[in-house]
């Protein structure tokens, strides 16, 4: 790839998650994205087939490496309940640090193949907890309980995540939320949830 078709994929990509992140994808123009990466339609087409692919282009590799996160934090998880605030902390980091991924995955997708990752993702968190949950507890807890504890953290990482916080604001408030959760999963659960350390 010549550095000219790496400076009109760049500039494509700058724009088009520009214009995912203001109108969606699916109320998104192609013409005004290639208008602001300053190229034509058919350079566009010279480097992505589709609107959608422009779009999983700009979401896919920051994906990836959220998911290994995440399934790395439940190997961790399984294997010692005491990891879980630093767990928690390098998640939130993580999160705050691709906030716009976020932004694109859960509010811009709908007419993608993305659309809908909020509810999969909240669904993945439930059965990741309910494992969790049982591992610890040594008899099976309520599926409802789960579900309500799971959607009380997710609104917590999306208030972190797009509320009006700094990184250090938001990372402050998770660690003094930890102390509050690690004393609920502990009654719930009849087991002594130590902070780490």
């Amino acid at each position: 790839m010549s550095s000219r078709d790496f400076d009109t994929r760049t500039a494509l990509i700058r724009s088009g998650k520009r214009e995912f992140l203001e109108h969606g994808f699916k109320d998104a123009s192609l013409r005004t994205i290639c208008k602001h990466a300053h190229v034509t339609t058919g350079a566009f087409y010279a480097h992505f087939k589709s609107k959608e692919g422009l779009f999983a282009d700009i979401v896919e590799a920051d994906l990836d490496d959220y998911l290994d996160l995440y399934d790395g934090m439940l190997a961790r998880l399984a294997s010692k309940a005491q990891q879980a605030d630093d767990n928690e902390v390098a998640f939130m980091e993580y999160l705050l640090d691709h906030r716009d991924l976020f932004r694109l995955l859960f509010d811009c997708s709908e007419g993608t193949h993305y659309e809908g990752f909020k509810d999969r993702l909240i669904r993945r968190f439930e059965d990741s907890y309910q494992s969790f949950f049982e591992a610890y507890a040594g008899f099976p807890v309520d599926h409802e309980v789960t579900k309500t504890i799971v959607q009380m953290k997710f609104a917590q990482y999306c208030s972190m995540l797009f509320g009006d916080y700094t990184k250090a604001e938001a990372i402050a408030i998770t660690e003094q939320i930890q102390a509050f959760t690690r004393a609920g999963l502990g009654a719930l659960l009849n087991t002594d949830f130590e902070s780490p350390g």
